[in-house]
């Protein structure tokens, strides 16, 4: 317990203002404790985002290579207290023309995330995502590419900006890194998306 208030204080202190504002949007004060996902209450907003992703591996001597195709991605998450929050998402990256063949990369990605909301109807934020990703990459094509299948977990981190249009619906962007599994290797894999979040209140 005096962990907990040790830090629902310590939000308070660095962002006193959305503190006391998101409080009395919720009807909710600051000692209730912490809200977690296996809470009905936590999970409060769901989105679909689509944009432009783009391979960081090598291409290999010689061969012709395409590394950036189209990302989308479906997510829900909800809020531990008033500035930290959690996502899950299935992250679908596209195809990438590399070594004479296709590399297919797709995810589930698990992110912590801290925010910073602003505006009138709290539906505007900031905030940034520190997580991990479950990928799995198939890999085609030939020598000296390395080819075949590789999955397992490997971090992930990003930016992003939320901006409300309604109470409950925003337009976001988001500005993201993460470290796919391929045959030769980790390797990046940036994102830029924009999408539509629908917040349940």
């Amino acid at each position: 317990m005096k962990a907990i208030s040790a830090a629902m204080l310590a939000s308070a202190c660095v962002f006193p203002g959305v503190a006391l504002a998101q409080s009395a949007s919720t009807g909710q004060s600051s000692g209730t404790g912490l809200t977690m996902p296996y809470q009905s209450t936590f999970w409060g907003h769901a989105g679909l985002s689509l944009g432009r992703s783009e391979l960081g591996a090598r291409c290999p001597g010689g061969q012709r290579c395409d590394n950036t195709d189209t990302v989308w991605r479906l997510y829900g998450g909800g809020r531990f207290n008033n500035i930290f929050g959690g996502e899950v998402g299935y992250v679908n990256f596209g195809d990438f023309t590399r070594g004479g063949g296709e590399t297919d990369a797709h995810g589930l990605d698990f992110t912590l995330v801290a925010g910073v909301p602003f505006g009138s109807n709290q539906n505007w934020s900031v905030f940034g995502k520190l997580g991990t990703i479950y990928s799995w990459t198939d890999v085609s094509g030939v020598a000296p590419l390395r080819t075949g299948d590789a999955e397992g977990f490997s971090p992930r981190y990003g930016v992003g900006l939320q901006m409300g249009i309604t109470p409950n619906w925003a337009v976001r962007a988001d500005i993201d890194r993460y470290r796919v599994r391929l045959p030769e290797g980790r390797q990046d894999l940036d994102t830029f998306t924009l999408g539509a979040q629908y917040t349940f209140r």
